[in-house]
């Protein structure tokens, strides 16, 4: 997430998505209940945010407990604030923790959008989050893959550096989970609406202040930001970039490194 100079008054962006991924709200609610009819009781979301998946699991789950990793300690606290409001702060623990730190075993394992906090390479990323799942246990893993290799002019215009190796095609994400002793339970492509709502929530409060603030020092400089990023995203990856939850069930016996 993108902060701001903490001494202007321009706010952090991001406040006005209750998700931080892309997906419609109802339809995770739908994901979360179908995950908890295995009645999951331990719990770990790599790389949380402000944890609301885990927040919607825990509470799906009564008795259920969870831990939630992550190293942007502002989103924690956002996390631990909604857990306090839920009812939920003696279930959940929150912490800032490299992912790749982790230990123990969970029943169900939450990475969303978050694989790169244990590696680039999607393979490996669920070869440690097998490692992190009991046999038998679930993972809900969410991920951005490219829904047509792009090509080089609409690369240059995405975020900084951007290559094709930066994304995989959905099948390859599928083949790789295999391999790391997985199996395909469900899988939830997003829609090119969800892509955009999450696009313009995650700078909505921002161009808001902007409409209130038109004279403030810091508004060029945001403008200029936001600008950008409408550039990198709708000339970018805009339909060109998918992003899918997938629900994984544990494969019993050893797994990769």
């Amino acid at each position: 997430m993108d902060h701001a100079d903490p001494m202007t008054t321009v706010p952090l962006n991001g406040l006005s998505l209750e998700l931080n991924s892309p997906i419609d709200p109802g339809r995770l609610d739908r994901i979360v209940a179908d995950l908890a009819r295995s009645e999951p009781q331990r719990v770990l979301d790599v790389g949380c945010g402000w944890a609301e998946v885990l927040l919607r699991m825990l509470a799906a789950v009564p008795g259920a407990t969870g831990v939630g990793v992550d190293l942007e300690q502002v989103d924690l606290d956002r996390g631990r604030k909604n857990a306090e409001l839920r009812g939920l702060t003696d279930r959940v623990e929150l912490r800032a923790a490299d992912a790749k730190t982790l230990t123990g075993t969970y029943d169900l394992v939450l990475c969303v959008g978050a694989q790169h906090a244990l590696a680039d390479d999607p393979g490996r990323a669920l070869s440690a989050l097998r490692g992190l799942t009991a046999a038998g246990g679930r993972l809900l893993f969410g991920i951005d893959y490219w829904l047509t290799v792009p090509p080089a002019e609409r690369l240059e215009v995405m975020w900084g550096g951007a290559t094709v190796e930066d994304s995989v095609l959905l099948p390859d994400v599928v083949a790789a989970a295999a391999a790391a002793g997985w199996r395909l339970l469900d899988l939830h492509e997003v829609s090119q609406s969800e892509w955009d709502a999450y696009e313009c929530g995650l700078v909505r409060n921002q161009e808001e202040w902007l409409l209130d603030h038109a004279d403030h020092p810091e508004a060029a400089a945001l403008r200029r930001r936001l600008d950008d990023g409408r550039q990198q995203w709708l000339r970018g990856h805009h339909g060109y970039l998918g992003f899918a939850w997938l629900t994984l069930g544990a494969l019993p016996g050893p797994t990769a490194a």
